[in-house]
């Protein structure tokens, strides 16, 4: 079904040299994807360890591939889709859009986080640094690099709605630095990923990438991850991966999260999910462990710890305390802090905003 031929599919399957491909959605409505092959973690970086990277693990078993939406989702025809020149869905709940997901065809589902780190270790394995909208339409780092906002206000304005369409002409705001790229990883709009959670403070992850195929409604289908072993144990356990936060502060940014098994200090409540002063915010480079322990590998290979030194201020934001579901990318307004390692845990997953917004992918069959 999938690579049935048509002359649209044909077209953009030879202008990026298979690399990307055209999938259907029950309206017909046409999605550019690109091919993201199955790799192995030691082919990216030692520090990650070895074999399959989870992205490409799905029930126990390994896939050759999966589909990644080359832009931000779009709504039309109560679908979501990818494709060029639209304005990005955003104000919708990750609940929403995973609703939505499942009305746009046969094993469409919301980015899972372990996808999303596949295409950081490939965007690291080459160098890149992925730039994007990050400045009110243009890019915070090269301000000559700029797109249209939606709002048709002047580049640069601090007010209006400075959210730019999908697809853009500048090589470094794809994941390849090729036209027939990814694009708008970086800025724009945060982007909701499925498959990582907060639970007062603990990493809570669905395995390997079930989360694109798990709502993850089920309490039965999230682990946490041991610091002591690097492996998927029960959550609630003690030995469990956390973030700390460096000092007991809960009226503004404590500083750095530390990753340990044991939280010291808490930012607020932990049984509270709402939005109080308290939360962590610093360059995601900076996260570390107390007493120089060992980061477990699965923590690295799944973005929640650096591997690399990177001089780059890309930001991580959260609050260790309630429940909290994962955005990654930055958006309109971060500036130098948006990046492709830049992650955010603060918000619940009924949270809503202009500033958020999804990413379809399918899976490979």
């Amino acid at each position: 079904m999938i690579y049935s031929p048509d002359p649209l599919r044909q077209q953009v399957e030879k202008q990026s040299n298979g690399q990307r491909t055209i999938i259907y959605s029950p309206k017909g409505q046409p999605n550019y994807v690109f091919i993201v092959p199955r790799f192995n973690l030691e082919t990216i970086d030692k520090n990650l360890g070895s074999g399959i990277h989870p992205a490409f693990i799905v029930n126990n078993k390994a896939i050759d591939a999966f589909f990644y939406s080359c832009y931000s989702a779009s709504l039309r025809d109560g679908e979501l889709v990818s494709q060029p020149n639209q304005i990005p869905a955003c104000n919708l709940d990750l609940l929403q859009f995973q609703s939505l997901a499942k009305k746009s065809g046969q094993g469409c589902h919301i980015s899972t986080n372990a996808q999303w780190c596949a295409l950081t270790a490939l965007i690291n394995q080459n160098n890149y640094i992925v730039q994007g909208n990050t400045d009110y339409g243009r890019n915070y780092l090269n301000i000559d690099e700029s797109r249209s906002r939606i709002d048709g206000l002047a580049i640069g304005r601090s007010e209006g709605t400075p959210t730019t369409r999908t697809e853009t002409q500048w090589k470094s705001w794809h994941h390849n630095h090729q036209l027939t790229g990814i694009s708008d990883l970086v800025g724009n709009l945060w982007e909701w990923q499925t498959g990582v959670r907060l639970h007062a403070g603990e990493i809570q992850v669905i395995p390997n990438n079930d989360a694109a195929i798990l709502s993850g409604d089920s309490i039965l289908d999230w682990c946490a991850i041991d610091m002591n072993t690097g492996k998927y144990i029960t959550i609630n356990s003690p030995n469990s991966a956390k973030y700390d936060s460096p000092i007991a502060k809960l009226d503004g940014n404590a500083g750095s999260p530390v990753i340990s098994q044991n939280i010291l200090n808490f930012n607020g409540d932990p049984t509270d999910s709402s939005y109080p002063a308290g939360l962590l915010d610093s360059p995601f480079r900076l996260v570390a462990t107390a007493n120089q322990e060992n980061i477990p590998s699965l923590l690295k290979v799944l973005g929640l710890a650096p591997y690399q030194n990177k001089q780059v201020d890309d930001q991580i934001y959260l609050r260790n305390y309630g429940e909290r579901a994962l955005m990654r990318g930055g958006a309109w307004y971060s500036q130098a802090s948006a990046g492709i390692d830049a992650l955010c845990l603060s918000h619940t997953a009924k949270h809503r905003s202009m500033t958020v917004g999804a990413r379809t992918a399918w899976l490979y069959s």
